[in-house]
């Protein structure tokens, strides 16, 4: 296992599945974490596992949340060396059924919120990196949706086909800082947003709202199926990829897609 020692590492929406798995990986790596989620209590349940960690619950959707936690890790770390834009939720409806608040949500969190987050970095490399800086890593989670598309998944899937975007044209900015930009495209990862159910979907709470997720037993079945594995993804499997482009031996890797998917292609 390669040492992030040293090293200080933001990752949002850190308090349940893929996110507090990739805190918790990063942090066993020898990283220090900054634990962001918009639930505070689960945010400061990761912090508290994981030596020399800090929550930092907020919604990056909320107007100036990206410009303070940027500034907020900075502050208690003195740097920051590595960024994953993990924070994200579902909210699927056909699109004759869409509505623009579900639209503006999807996007809002997926997109502009990472570009909220990479924008206040940015402000702070230009000022205190350079090429002869050390690597520094973002990792931005995109979806097999996003390269795909998925039914019912109009919103979601344009999300996240966006952060391929800037994904790609961040790494052609930031060289010069001497930062790899990257982005994890994960296929189905067993989470409480893929959990199993009989005949209703079940329901988690976002801002206060009710969400649908889940999938059925019959969706779960031919999920796996999908896979040369015959398994769905855990969030460790996930975490491990995201570590994989945070560590040194990733450093001549910039601007990619990195596909974690199982082997499923569509």
């Amino acid at each position: 296992m390669s040492s992030l020692k040293g090293k200080y590492a933001l990752v949002t929406g850190a308090g349940r599945g893929i996110g507090a798995a990739t805190a918790r990986k990063l942090s066993d790596a020898g990283a220090h974490v900054m634990i962001n989620d918009l639930d505070a209590d689960v945010a400061q349940q990761i912090a508290n596992e994981l030596p020399g960690a800090v929550a930092y619950p907020a919604d990056l959707t909320d107007p100036g949340a990206a410009d303070q936690i940027i500034a907020a890790a900075i502050e208690h770390f003195g740097g920051l060396d590595i960024v994953v834009n993990n924070a994200g939720y579902i909210w699927h409806s056909a699109i004759h059924n869409m509505s623009d608040e579900q639209w503006d949500a999807m996007i809002d969190i997926h997109v502009s919120a990472q570009f909220r987050v990479l924008r206040a970095y940015g402000k702070w490399l230009r000022s205190n990196a350079n090429h002869s800086s050390p690597v520094r890593k973002v990792v931005n989670i995109s979806s097999t949706m996003g390269l795909h598309g998925g039914a019912t998944q109009v919103a979601y899937s344009a999300g996240k086909a966006a952060v391929v975007g800037l994904t790609r044209t961040l790494a052609k900015e930031w060289g010069r800082f001497n930062v790899t930009v990257n982005s994890v495209a994960f296929g189905a990862i067993e989470t409480r947003l893929t959990s199993p159910y009989e005949t209703e979907p079940n329901i988690s709470m976002v801002k206060g709202q009710p969400r649908k997720v889940g999938l059925s037993n019959e969706q779960l079945e031919h999920t796996k199926r999908a896979s040369p594995l015959n398994r769905m993804g855990t969030a460790e499997d996930a975490a491990n990829a995201i570590y994989l482009m945070c560590i040194p031996e990733s450093d001549w890797i910039t601007g990619e897609v990195i596909l974690a998917s199982g082997g499923v292609r569509s």
